[in-house]
């Protein structure tokens, strides 16, 4: 019996807009890895800051994507004063904003890959990629952020058969839901969860 498809009109498409070839590379695995039924594409802006970024998701969203995601890391943001502001400034814009999810990560999309190898809940604050590195690389082996190391790996199909996709799930649920009571600014949380949750929905 074939499946049911549900609030997916014919050729839908999802563009999502990363800051690196992490992103990219995770992104393009899970699409391979997953045989969705509709078109996603990751983008690569040729430059990562989050001007760049914001502006090339509402440039898929003009180009007629049904679904834009906008994937932020927060920790280099965050450490910035004047890129801090800008940043907010431009994720406040409700009209240009429009149809554009803002999918961000504490310290970096690295915290996501991590949580899928913890056993108990922890909200321990890791201010920076190299923090939380330290930590991934006794689970994946000479984790690196390059394009060299991610080329050798299919970063997606992994993390799901090495590490455990539910748990991971529920902990990013459990930081995001600390993290909206939380005044420490750089309290650890990740909504890539929510990303990948949003788009396996539609496919149902």
């Amino acid at each position: 019996m074939a499946r049911k498809t549900k609030y997916k009109k014919p050729h839908f498409r999802i563009a999502i807009v990363g800051e690196g070839e992490t992103e990219w590379y995770y992104f393009t695995h899970m699409k391979l890895y997953e045989k969705f039924s509709f078109k996603i594409e990751p983008s690569l802006p040729k430059h990562s800051d989050f001007k760049t970024i914001i502006k090339t998701a509402r440039t898929k969203r003009d180009q007629g994507y049904d679904l834009v995601f906008c994937v932020l890391d927060l920790d280099r943001i965050l450490t910035n004063s004047t890129e801090k502001k800008g940043y907010f400034r431009e994720k406040s814009k409700k009209v240009p904003n429009k149809g554009i999810v803002f999918i961000e990560s504490m310290p970096c999309i690295e915290l996501w890959f991590y949580l899928h190898f913890l056993k108990t809940y922890s909200n321990k604050i890791y201010k920076n990629y190299n923090e939380i590195k330290c930590e991934l690389i006794k689970h994946i082996q000479y984790y690196d952020k390059t394009e060299s190391f991610l080329k050798k790996i299919n970063l997606y199909e992994l993390l799901i058969k090495k590490g455990d996709y539910r748990l991971a799930n529920s902990f990013a649920t459990k930081m995001n839901e600390e993290k909206k009571k939380s005044d420490n600014e750089i309290f650890n949380f990740t909504k890539i969860n929510e990303l990948i949750s949003q788009i396996k929905s539609i496919d149902k």
